[in-house]
């Protein structure tokens, strides 16, 4: 049975050769909150790469994603 996801960021964490997911961390306020806690889940930091709509990370098997928050307009 799936339970409904509360709001917030969450961070998809796979297994890098096959692409199966292993856990999801969060909810997360922002990114940058899901991204240290990524960090403190793999025991060590981690260097991430974006994409227009994904952060990235990889500590060997595993891979960390996590959607990027929306762009700030700025006034």
């Amino acid at each position: 049975m799936n339970e409904p996801t509360q709001p917030g960021v969450y961070v998809t964490v796979t297994h890098v050769e096959t692409g199966e997911v292993v856990r999801q961390l969060g909810p997360y306020d922002t990114a940058a909150a899901a991204r240290t806690a990524a960090g403190e889940q793999a025991g060590q930091l981690l260097t991430w790469s974006r994409d227009a709509e994904t952060w990235r990370a990889e500590k060997y098997p595993l891979s960390y994603l996590i959607p990027a928050d929306p762009p700030t307009e700025l006034p």
